[in-house]
């Protein structure tokens, strides 16, 4: 969770942020429009090395989780996390280096393999933008920079993000997902940062500690597959939508390995977030016992949020499916709702 939460960051700017539509100039902002103060933050991954100490803080029941790690990233897409504390996640490194990630976990002396979170790079649709309300609330200093503090709010939905984005280098300095029910359920910002041109590609190298295990995460996949291929891969018919409510369109799939069991996870996307969709034989697994009830879903359909995350479980057709995504609740809940309803002939 608190990887992908440090990775989704830099996706939403590098994905997000260059669809901005042509906008007024900004007294707030010398004149420049809310455009190109979006256009700097989507190349700043492409233009600036930098190196940081960051604090992530990710609501988890009614209590924030915080941890604190060193952030260094270098172009292309190169990323690399050093966890400092609390003690139970210090030493963890996760290495990124473009292709593959790399994740050691002390505790186990074991790492993990997986694909690449970098954005792709080719660029991304601009169509979301109709979905988007885009504000600026002002220009605020974050150790000692001054950045332009943006909204992003859906207009078909609830909950927002914050970005503070440097007027320099373009890079967020501080970040903050907030729920219309929770509040504030995510922030991360920098208590230092040092840019640079020089940072050592030796940094984004990985070399395994001696004798720890390296476990593949799903056989790396390169790509997505498409439906039919993750259907062949599954063994069992998905029926599934191509859309959902609220823009999201269906980017394709992997199939999953947990022990015996082999799910197909399904990603959308609306070009600035992405809804995950787990489908399994309900018949393979049995009913969650975590969270609140959802009636509106049938028996055992369960509702609860994990960090920055909403998910949703239930049955539906002999199928047992899990909707996860950084959605406030009642959004979530009306495209499974959506989903369901539209499943049934």
């Amino acid at each position: 969770m608190i990887r992908r939460a440090a990775a989704g960051l830099a996706i939403w700017l590098a994905v997000a942020m260059p669809a901005l539509s042509q906008g007024s100039p900004e007294p707030l902002l010398d004149g420049v429009t809310l455009q190109e103060v979006a256009r700097h933050a989507a190349i700043a991954s492409q233009i600036v090395d930098y190196e940081g100490t960051k604090v992530l803080s990710v609501l988890r029941g009614d209590t924030m989780e915080t941890v604190t790690l060193i952030e260094t990233r270098k172009r292309p897409g190169r990323t690399r996390l050093e966890f400092l504390s609390p003690e139970g996640v210090a030493g963890r490194l996760v290495v990124d280096d473009g292709l593959q990630t790399w994740h050691y976990e002390p505790r186990l002396h074991t790492v993990f393999l997986g694909p690449s979170l970098a954005p792709p790079p080719e660029a991304p649709p601009a169509g979301w933008l109709a979905e988007y309300h885009l504000s600026l609330l002002g220009v605020e200093e974050v150790i000692g920079r001054r950045t332009a503090v943006l909204s992003l709010r859906p207009r078909s939905g609830q909950g927002e993000r914050r970005l503070w984005i440097d007027r320099t280098t373009g890079v967020a300095l501080r970040a903050e997902e907030r729920d219309p029910n929770d509040g504030l359920v995510m922030v991360a910002y920098f208590t230092r940062i040092s840019f640079s041109l020089n940072v050592p590609s030796a940094l984004f190298h990985m070399r395994p500690p001696a004798g720890a295990r390296i476990i593949g995460q799903g056989g790396l996949p390169e790509r997505l597959l498409a439906l039919p291929d993750l259907e062949r891969a599954v063994g069992f018919a998905l029926s599934v939508p191509q859309t959902l409510p609220g823009g999201y369109s269906l980017r394709g799939g992997t199939p999953v390995r947990h022990g015996p069991l082999l799910t197909a996870s399904l990603e959308y996307a609306d070009g600035a977030r992405s809804l995950v969709l787990f489908v399994v034989p309900a018949g393979r697994a049995g009913p969650p016992g975590r969270g609140a009830a959802v009636p509106l879903l049938g028996d055992g359909a369960r509702a609860f949020g994990a960090g920055a995350l909403r998910i949703v479980t239930w049955e539906d057709r002999g199928r047992r499916l899990a909707l996860a995504g950084p959605l406030p609740m009642a959004d979530l809940l009306g495209i499974a709702t959506a989903l369901s309803n539209g499943s049934r002939p």
